[in-house]
């Protein structure tokens, strides 16, 4: 845990799911594995020891909210087959979570309540409840113009760990509104924080979960069109698995947290394609004015006089040119895509909080991997299908490579489509298993 304070010059610019071997009803030697969620620490009423285990998928616990239900009940016990556990094992996912500073977010909203506040205490209760099942990061930025293209980030931050909370705890409660650092350069935030996350070597998801309530700007106010067009860049890159030159880099996809409030300034349309450009998809052009006709020449005419902007388009390689951007729009707006932008009102805490866990619900990994063990999956088997199953709370799901399940690997497998949804569903205690005949392994 630390404070981290860059001055940036723009020169021109587990849980394992443990697989228990048994035999069938019919003699078949069988490997099934039950995975069911447990109470969390708050709603756990024996003093955080785990709840009566159960054996069938799918039957909960009577908790409320969300967990990732990746927690194993009782095994069934060894019978015949090879003497010994497999584990499936999901992939951690790791979340940083990024909020903006500036100083709106500590404007009250209404009597004793501002938007930091709220959100602090709806974020830290739903990584109270998963950080055993979720490397959390954190950072908080703002930023100070030093003149001459010069910005000060501030963006203390606390690295990606699991059971990260009290660490996280520790930073986050006692920060307040900062002193000078009043604006949002959130271009420079999120590189900093994609940077930490790229040089993470630990496997698995990567995720930023931004939270604003303010425009974005190069450290200073200025044309409103410009900071946008370069966050959207950003944000595409970091989800096509590329850096800002084009190199190959691990992908980083991006949750959007707009905060409501009669303080908040930030465009529904830029944050909707903060969204799209974090989840891969097509970002519509951005424009100021709906009442106006998109103009495909405005950015480039707007912004390739400002140094900030002009700096961001030149890693580009694109040719300096009218109509050229940072980004890349859809042509076509109505061909944008409809990610999910989170919109919490800090007025009502519990829907606050609601809306953290199901935006941390997308991240739960859908690829679950058999532990280093000795065997693998026979891939060769041309009755895989038939004779291994995956169930998502209690319903078996097809073996079909998008929407069902398969194998990634002889060694991984994978959930997609409906199957990836309905075991990451927010609103209700998910449980997966797995029964594969144990013929279907082979050593290795």
């Amino acid at each position: 845990m630390g404070t981290q304070s860059k001055t940036w010059k723009r020169l021109a610019l587990g849980t394992g799911l443990s697989l228990a071997l048994a035999c069938g009803a019919a003699g078949e030697e069988q490997q099934t594995l039950t995975v069911q969620p447990t109470a969390t620490p708050s709603s756990n009423s024996n003093g955080g020891a785990p709840p009566p285990a159960q054996t069938a998928p799918g039957t909960g616990t009577g908790m409320p909210g969300f967990d990732l239900g990746d927690d194993v009940g009782d095994q069934v016990a060894p019978m015949g087959c090879q003497q010994a556990q497999r584990s499936f094992i999901p992939k951690i996912p790791t979340v940083f979570l990024l909020v903006d500073r500036s100083g709106t977010m500590f404007d009250d909203i209404s009597p004793g309540v501002n938007a930091w506040g709220a959100l602090r205490g709806g974020v830290l209760q739903v990584m109270r409840e998963l950080e055993s099942s979720v490397r959390f990061g954190f950072a908080a930025f703002s930023g100070q113009s030093l003149g001459a293209q010069m910005c000060q980030l501030d963006v203390p931050a606390v690295s990606p760990a699991l059971g990260n909370y009290a660490a996280i705890a520790g930073l986050y409660e006692p920060l307040g509104r900062p002193a000078n650092s009043k604006e949002t350069p959130t271009v420079l935030a999120l590189a900093e924080v994609a940077a930490q996350l790229r040089n993470d070597s630990v496997e698995g998801d990567k995720y930023i979960l931004f939270v604003t309530d303010g425009e974005p700007d190069y450290c200073g106010d200025g044309n409103a069109l410009c900071p946008p067009d370069s966050v959207v860049g950003l944000l595409q890159n970091l989800a096509a698995g590329v850096d800002e030159v084009g190199a190959p880099s691990p992908p980083i996809q991006t949750l959007v947290f707009g905060v409501t409030s009669p303080n908040a300034s930030i465009l529904p349309s830029v944050l909707q394609g903060f969204a799209n450009a974090g989840a891969g998809l097509p970002v519509a052009p951005l424009v100021r004015d709906p009442n106006q006709p998109y103009d495909p020449n405005a950015i480039y005419d707007q912004c390739n006089s400002i140094i900030d902007w002009s700096t961001d388009f030149r890693k580009t390689g694109k040719p300096a040119a009218r109509g050229q951007t940072i980004a890349t729009y859809a042509t076509d707006p109505t061909l944008a895509g409809a990610a999910p932008v989170y919109r919490p009102d800090p007025n009502d805490q519990a829907a606050l909080t609601e809306q953290i866990r199901t935006a941390l619900a997308g991240v739960k990994s859908c690829t679950f991997d058999l532990s280093a063990d000795g065997v693998q999956v026979d891939l060769a088997r041309q009755d895989l299908g038939e004779r291994a199953h995956v169930l998502v709370n209690g319903a078996a799901v097809p073996f079909d490579p998008a929407n069902g399940w398969s194998m990634l690997s002889e060694t991984t497998v994978a959930l997609a489509g409906q199957a990836c949804s309905a075991w990451r569903a927010p609103t209700i205690e998910t449980s997966i298993s797995f029964d594969f005949p144990c013929d279907i392994f082979i050593p290795r």
